[in-house]
């Protein structure tokens, strides 16, 4: 297997450290924060002795998440993160961990908000009216010793239940992998390509979350859908180039009658997007960075369209007008955009299928009691499933893999699109 390492830029290392610089301040203002808040909580419904146990119990809880969390960066870098050992005592406790942290923190601003909502719902109401004794009997139950010893047992039972979230999130949903079938309908649709079966994946992110054993579970689960080709939308590792031998081992067992069509995504760049799609390429990946290839199928033409990275500024490194140079207008054409948010210009390029990914439909998502909640649909303009301008469409993936943390309450799927005229 080729050395991957070689290719690796000096811009390319510059924009990590500066990357982890940012996520490193970030967190640890974040943990400032909640460890002020639980002393604070802590000082005021216990006694010092308590308070000062309790505290030091959960700064060594801290301490171990970021040991663990930073650690996985070490393990990516010597290329032993997919030893079993090494998941089961650093990789998913440091993430689960982490994860704790990350919920108890909007638990804690949470409660913040409302405190201070609360407080100041308060002043209002007394600079309003005046207490009298009936009033302070009132307001001396309020604050009675079994509703303190309440609101103890609550805190500590919140403080418990992030651990369960995480736990039990890591485990549920993140590989639980899901088959959608989506017949889509276009009046433009030639004959000849009735019936096409597209298979799409998205979002691998090769790495910590997402080991060799667990990509060539993917693309066997793909392979048993008997599709007529293959589009991966991007991401294809998730922050080094390091993560690539565990694609370059297993992509070529991908099979459809006409190949294997990718993108490339953001994270394809936090390591190097020239190396991903080298090696993708050797792979028998055909990658479509910012070109496009035609196909001959039932003697009609069909034309695969890929686009690089929609970012922002010197980030954006889409070019759709060089990806649609030579292109037969009166083709049926398909377009690979890892961020969704070309479907705007796709639409008036006549661009028929876009198809997409990047969002993970938020990763974090759930209905409760049959009402849904999805914080993405809040972010995103397209975050999860099939969007329809006129008789253009797009399908925009959840992706297979996870970044950050090993939680997914989305589901990962991998999506069988069947194409039909109307």
């Amino acid at each position: 297997m080729p050395d991957f390492t070689q290719v690796n830029s000096e811009d390319i290392a510059i924009l990590a450290l500066g990357h982890f610089v940012i996520v490193f301040i970030f967190f640890a203002c974040a943990q400032l924060y909640l460890a002020n808040g639980c002393r604070r909580w802590l000082n005021k419904n216990y006694s010092s002795e308590i308070a000062h146990r309790y505290n030091k119990i959960g700064l060594a809880f801290i301490i171990l998440s970021n040991l663990l969390f930073c650690a996985r960066y070490m393990f990516i870098e010597v290329g032993l993160y997919e030893h079993t050992l090494i998941q089961g005592l650093v990789i998913y406790p440091g993430g689960v961990l982490f994860a704790a942290l990350g919920i108890s923190l909007v638990a804690m601003l949470f409660i913040d908000l409302t405190r201070l909502t609360r407080t100041i719902h308060g002043k209002i109401q007394f600079s309003n009216t005046t207490i009298d004794n009936h009033d302070s009997e009132i307001l001396k139950k309020h604050y009675s010793p079994s509703r303190r010893q309440f609101i103890k047992s609550a805190g500590m039972a919140m403080a418990g239940a992030p651990f369960g979230i995480a736990i039990g999130s890591a485990s549920a949903t993140a590989h639980d992998y899901r088959i959608i079938r989506e017949d889509l309908f276009f009046e433009t649709l030639p004959v000849g390509l009735e019936g096409l079966k597209i298979a799409q994946i998205s979002d691998i992110h090769s790495g910590i979350y997402m080991t060799q054993s667990q990509i060539q579970e993917i693309f066997e689960i793909t392979n048993s859908l008997n599709p007529n080709l293959v589009t991966i939308t991007g991401d294809f590792i998730d922050t080094s180039i390091n993560e690539l031998p565990a694609l370059y081992n297993t992509v070529s067992i991908l099979k459809s009658d006409f190949g294997t069509f990718g993108c490339l995504g953001n994270h394809d760049h936090y390591g190097s997007g020239k190396a991903v799609s080298s090696a993708m390429q050797q792979q028998g990946v055909n990658m479509l960075v910012n070109g496009n290839t035609s196909l001959r199928i039932n003697d009609e033409n069909l034309s695969l369209i890929g686009v690089d990275d929609y970012g922002s500024g010197k980030h954006d490194r889409a070019r759709l007008d060089d990806a649609l140079r030579g292109i037969n207008p009166d083709t049926f054409k398909i377009l690979l955009s890892h961020r969704p948010d070309l479907f705007d210009s796709a639409c008036q390029n006549n661009i028929d299928l876009t198809l997409s990914g990047h969002t993970h439909g938020g990763q974090i998502g759930m209905d409760i009691f049959g009402v849904p909640f999805y914080p993405a649909r809040l972010l995103y303009n397209y975050s999860d499933g099939l969007y329809q301008k006129n008789d253009k469409k797009l399908y925009v993936n959840v992706g297979v893999g996870m970044v950050g943390i090993p939680i997914r309450m989305v589901k990962p799927e991998i999506t069988l699109i069947t194409l039909r005229t109307t």
